[in-house]
């Protein structure tokens, strides 16, 4: 009679394992970017999120913006619009998430409307400086030393 017990109870243990473990998990709509806190943790070479950037021209002063470096999120408020010659309008984006932090992107359009753009997050603490370039036709933001971009 003992050894009954204990079957069962094995029994009801391997049942409930198997019906705990059939769960799926929920797939997520959106990936989750992790918050950047420095540019030392973020990676050498990033893809970036071109209709973000693009998205910045609509953009007002004092608005709240989330830019995706990869699988990171750099977060700030776009704090001017800057309009320095015919086709080239400047953003500059002070981060939320990353004290001293500094974004900045320019958009430069062609005669032919065509669109570059060019930008800088620059850490004053920090001795990397990540570099907005473009790649076959795609935009990255690459990490370089700040060396070759302040002067101290």
């Amino acid at each position: 009679m003992k050894n009954l017990h204990a079957v069962g109870l094995l029994v009801a243990c391997i049942f409930a394992y198997q019906t705990i473990s059939a769960q799926q998990q929920p797939i997520t709509q959106k990936p989750v970017l992790n918050k950047a806190t420095s540019l030392t943790q973020l990676p050498l070479k990033l893809e970036c999120n071109l209709p973000a950037l693009k998205k910045l021209t609509s953009s007002r002063v004092s608005e709240r913006v989330n830019l995706a470096l990869g699988n990171f999120e750099f977060d700030g408020e776009l704090v001017e619009r800057v309009r320095s010659a015919a086709g080239v309008e400047s953003m500059n984006i002070r981060s939320i998430t990353m004290p001293g932090a500094f974004c900045t992107v320019s958009v430069i359009t062609e005669a032919d409307n065509t669109q570059k753009l060019v930008g800088r997050i620059i850490n004053p603490k920090s001795d990397e400086v990540l570099v907005l370039t473009e790649e076959n036709n795609r935009y990255y933001w690459i990490k370089k030393p700040k060396a070759h971009f302040m002067v101290e």
